[in-house]
Parts: C-alpha cells; structure tokens; sequence
C-alpha cells in the first residue's frame, strides 16, 4: 500500500495538472506536456538517468505536439507500460463559470448552487469527489501513473522495466498515441525491452460504490462514410429527377439505432450506429433538387473485420437505393393519374460502389488526366485539414466527392468509403497467450489486503481509448480494406500496422471512478485516484514482473 507521503505526491501532482488547460487539438496541450517531462527530469533517478527520459513529437502537427515518455530500467527486458492521456475536452458546458473549470475547490461551491439533480448534488456534499474539467478524464489516471513511476524508481532493486507513455490528442484523433505507437518500437531496440502488459487508467463508470471495474480490451470503431449522387431537376419538376438526401435518408433510417447492426460478443453487445454527420452538398441555395447528400457514422466493433462491414454496406445501401425508386415511382405514378398524364418510363440504373472501385474507374476512364487532378486537390485538401479550416472525415468527404462527379452519368450513385480515426478492437481472449497474467484474479487478490471492494472484469472499455493501439487483431485484407478505401490514406491519415504488429501484448485498463464526463459535473473519486488505484496497479506490477 502506498504510504501518506506518496499519497500526497500523487495529490499534489494531480491538482497541478487539473489547473492546466490542456484542450485536446489546441495549443494548450504543449504547456501540459512541459509541466509532465519537467517534472521527471526533477526527479532523483530521472536527474541522473536523462537518457531515461524525453519526447517524440507528432508528425506534421501544427500544435508541435509530443508524446512525453519515462522509463525506469531494472534488471532484465521484461516492461510494463504505463499509457494515459494529457489532454481534455474544452470547457464550453461551464459556460459563465468557465474559470472555475480548473479550480475544484471554488467550482465545487459555484456548482451547489446551480445543479439541481439529487445524485450530483450528493456528490457535491461529499469530500470524497472532486470535480472539474479533467479530473476523471483523464488529469487522475495522469498523475496516479506518474506517482507509481516515482515510487518504483526509488527502489534499490527492481526486476524488470517501467515504461510511461503521456500522450496528447486521444479526445480528438488519437495523433499522440499513433505516434507513440513508432516511440514503443524506437525504445523496444534501443534499451532491449520486451513489451508484457499494456496499462492505461481511464476511468470506469458504475453505479455501486463497492464494485469497480476494470477492462482486458478496447471497443474499435469504424466511420463508414456513404456519398450520394443523386439526378438534378428543378423543384418544379420533382420527378424529373432523384433527391440523394431521400435515398441517404433511408439508408440511415435502415442503420441508425439498429440493434441488429450491433457487435456481439459473449455475452454483450455494442451500441449500434449513430450517425454524427448528414447533408446535401449544395454549395448555394438554387430552386433545384441538390446533386449529392453525404453522411457518416460510427460503427462500434467488437470482432467485425472491415470486409465485414462493407459488405453489409453494400447490402443495406442496394436495398435502400431500391426501395427509394420504387417509392419515386409508386409517387410518380398517382401524381400523373391526378393531373391525367401519360406515365412515362421510369428506367434508372443505379450503382454501389466501394471507394476503390470508383476511384479504379475514374482511372480507367481519364487515366493521367484524373490521377492528376486528384493528387493535386488531394494536396489542397491536406492543407487545409492541417490548418484546421476542415476535419478529417471532411478530408474523405472531399476526396470521395471529387472521384463521384468525374463518373458523370444520368443514374443514382452511391459510394461507400471509410474515414479515419479508425481504432481496432482489441482484447485479451483474442490475442495469443492474452489471459496468461489471470488480471482479475490476481486484482482482487491485491484489493483483498487492502479494500473491501471487489473488481468485475469486462471484456471491452466501451468510451474509446489509446489501447486500440497496442497490437492489431486482423489479417492483411483487413488492413487493405481499409487502406483502399479511405480516402487520403498515408497522405493525410494513417495507422501503422508494421508497427502495431510488432507490439501486440495484453491489455487492462484500471483507473479511478468517474462520473459525467465531458459534462459540467465532472468528477473522479478521491480515495482511487490517490490511494486505492495506485496502490493496485503498483503491486500488480510488482507480482507480474516478479
């Protein structure tokens, strides 16, 4: 168990970082990242070891972002690596009370006096929460970790190795652990180290005070972008043409909250897709049926491969594409009874593509020409994207928008691409030798010396994070899938799965209680974050290297 002394430390690291904003995608991240490598280097060991210590920064960043890492080496190549986030979401929720979001103390009082909900208020009378943009989220899986590494460098003797890896970017695109994930195999050749274990300590949520949580893998997420051509006509002549906003309209309607479209694995199931983005692409307002609608959503995985997931595109997208036109049609038809005209052919070939296939045949069918033309609006496209005038799905959008209007034709058009972030699934019982270290029986054997509180383990964190990144469970036509049709690839955006494979281990999130994330009553529970957490993941460590 940890003593007062390193309780306080880890207390005093974690209200350091909470008075920092360090916005994920801004340039408050960097002033965070100094605060976390200068730290280390003021430490005893790390003062005499700076080879042990440092930053590697993220490629073409705007921000001049880095990943800050710290490594206390023992005896042998067998590490353990420590992985969190320094950066947090904005504080727009706090609204007028913005400068309290870093001060908990002082919001805790303004909340008071604002929030009416019952459990909040609970909470907010209670000692053991602190609240704040950040706490949980992940500022107190941050400091606890640095607390451990501190801890463990001043032992005599340590058999084995500590990695700790502080990455930027995890609430916007992951870039920081992306980049961290070449850092890993960089380290790994450069001291001899032989990656074992993966711990990162985001918050878990539950409702019963006794009962925590930890997780042995990760959910990944695909963003399946679906580009639709319509036939332009006048709104005066409705039938003359085909609106693609109704066809996408259906094609959402078919997958949005379907819990058929839902992951299962075991005995749980993911949430099924939500669509975060949908429109036409008119550039202004015309008295005219808009050319195309674009759309795309998350699609949460716990073993679906990305061949998997754009089959089942191609399926959903040809039924929605029929049954739009047969609607047009049945429409078409009682409108020309009512005025008694003559119906007239309703006769439109309609194709689904893949990205790949489209783009084949745009150079199939202008060769050079359009090869040209996309590489150079492919470079405005990364200019833009890097001076944050766009996001990274409007990058895809574009470029699948572009490849759509080269292939002119009369008929209805889908195209079904792939935007990043991407993030693999990951989980222990599908990685070779994953459940080799029996994670929970050895975190409740700890927390039985210690706490009258007993550990669940759930197979997969369902909010998203960096462990994604700590080995790859697919095969090359997985990777290819998704290379080929996303949009941008290696130019823009891209995953690096030589190196993923490299570093495949076993995985185990174990972090502190939080509630509201992201929201205004943001808040971790103290006595995890300084006392019980660290305490936890020290003696697993210690037993595991052992």
């Amino acid at each position: 168990m940890l003593n007062q002394k390193e309780q306080e430390l880890i207390e005093s690291i974690f209200y350091r970082l909470v008075a920092v904003r360090s916005d994920s995608n801004s340039f408050y991240e960097p002033i965070i990242e100094d605060i976390i490598l200068n730290w280390f280097k003021q430490c005893d060991y790390f003062s005499k070891n700076l080879n042990y210590v440092g930053t590697h920064p993220l490629d073409e960043d705007r921000f001049q972002r880095e990943v800050v890492w710290a490594l206390v080496k023992g005896e042998g190549d067998e590490t353990i690596v420590l992985i969190n986030h320094h950066d947090a979401v904005d504080i727009e929720e706090y609204g007028k009370i913005k400068d309290l979001a870093f001060r908990p103390d002082e919001l805790k009082e303004e909340l008071k006096k604002k929030i009416k909900q019952k459990s909040i208020l609970k909470d907010l009378n209670d000692d053991k929460w602190i609240f704040g943009r950040g706490t949980a989220d992940m500022k107190a899986g941050v400091a606890l970790q640095m607390g451990i590494m501190d801890k463990v460098s001043r032992m005599e003797s340590f058999k084995g190795n500590l990695l700790f890896l502080s990455v930027p970017d995890e609430e916007t695109i992951s870039k920081g652990m992306l980049a961290a994930v070449t850092l890993m195999n960089d380290l790994k050749s450069k001291f001899g180290l032989n990656y074992i274990l993966a711990v990162n300590s985001e918050p878990y949520f539950n409702h019963v005070k006794d009962k925590a949580i930890m997780y042995e893998g990760s959910v990944g997420k695909v963003m399946p972008i679906i580009y639709v051509k319509g036939v332009k006509s006048h709104i005066a002549d409705p039938y003359g043409g085909v609106n693609p906003s109704l066809i996408l309209a259906r094609i959402q309607q078919k997958t949005e909250i379907n819990p058929e479209m839902s992951d299962v694995y075991e005995n749980d199931a993911t949430p099924p897709p939500v669509w975060v983005n949908l429109k036409d692409r008119k550039k202004t307002y015309d008295a005219s049926i808009p050319e195309a609608a674009v759309g795309y959503f998350n699609w949460l995985t716990f073993t679906k491969s990305p061949i998997e997931i754009i089959d089942k595109l191609k399926v959903l997208c040809s039924e929605a594409m029929d049954e739009t036109l047969k609607h047009i049609e049945s429409c078409y038809k009682v409108y020309c009874e009512m005025n008694h005209d003559e119906v007239e052919p309703f006769d439109y070939e309609p194709e689904i593509l893949t990205f790949s296939h489209a783009y084949e045949l745009a150079c199939k069918k202008y060769g050079e020409e359009f090869i040209n033309g996309y590489e150079e609006y492919l470079d405005e496209t990364k200019d833009d994207y890097l001076d944050g005038k766009i996001t990274l799905p409007e990058v895809a959008v574009r470029l699948i928008e572009y490849t759509g209007e080269q292939l002119r034709s009369g008929d209805p058009l889908i195209i079904i691409g792939i935007s990043g972030p991407f993030y693999p699934h990951i989980n222990n019982k599908l990685i070779e030798k994953g459940e080799r270290y029996d994670l929970e029986k050895k975190v409740n054997e700890i927390c039985s010396k210690y706490y009258n509180v007993k550990y669940q383990s759930n197979q997969y964190f369902m909010g998203l994070c960096d462990l994604s990144y700590c080995g790859f469970i697919g095969d090359l036509r997985d990777i290819e899938t998704i290379k080929e049709n996303s949009p941008g690839w290696d130019d823009v955006y891209k995953i690096p799965f030589d190196e993923l494979d490299k570093l495949t281990m076993p995985v185990v999130n174990i972090g502190p209680w939080g509630k509201d994330l992201h929201e205004i009553a943001e808040r971790v529970y103290k006595p995890d974050v300084f006392e019980r957490v660290p305490t936890i993941i020290f003696d697993l460590i210690q037993e595991i290297l052992s």
